[in-house]
């Protein structure tokens, strides 16, 4: 009888560890992938003269975040409302995330609309789609500050649905 309970008990063992692999596979994949070129010279956007690579990794939405230092990563932790468009901003810059429509109308975009380029200069160049000649003018017209808060900000990031997808 106690084999019989042993055999049975490292058969359930065994396949409840295959179940937490399997889980753990699928959280693996349903991450987003991070573009590794885009993370060398990358600087962290909170201390922007430092540089993330090797760094803190934190996680962030369907994310992660790379961040220069531990006192950066409280920073975050303290206030992510103040980083939010920023840290936006680097999940689409490391290819985490995807625009799928206009950050000001909700429109679709596609591989025909205007798009501008958003250049945080050591935190990147993002390509940004939006639904209309008329709204390059006014992204182009903008400080790269302004331009980050209006698409990466709470508002713009939701109505342009970035999304790990």
């Amino acid at each position: 009888m106690r084999k019989v309970f042993m055999t049975l008990l490292l058969g359930c063992s065994l396949f409840m560890g295959g179940l937490l692999s399997l889980d753990n596979a699928f959280q693996v994949a349903a991450a987003a992938e991070v573009d590794e070129s885009k993370l060398d010279g990358l600087k962290c956007f909170i201390m922007v003269r430092k540089e993330i690579k090797g760094k803190k990794v934190v996680d962030y939405k369907d994310g992660k975040l790379f961040l220069c230092c531990s006192s950066c990563v409280k920073k975050m932790d303290r206030d992510p409302d103040k980083y939010e468009a920023k840290a936006n901003y680097q999940l689409v810059y490391t290819g985490q995330y995807q625009q799928h429509a206009c950050p000001f109308t909700g429109k679709e975009v596609t591989s025909e609309s205007p798009q501008v380029e958003v250049d945080g200069g050591p935190l990147g160049v993002v390509e940004v789609k939006v639904c209309s000649d008329e709204m390059v003018e006014q992204l182009d017209a903008m400080e790269f500050g302004d331009q980050v808060k209006a698409v990466f900000g709470p508002k713009g990031f939701e109505t342009g649905k970035f999304s790990a997808e």
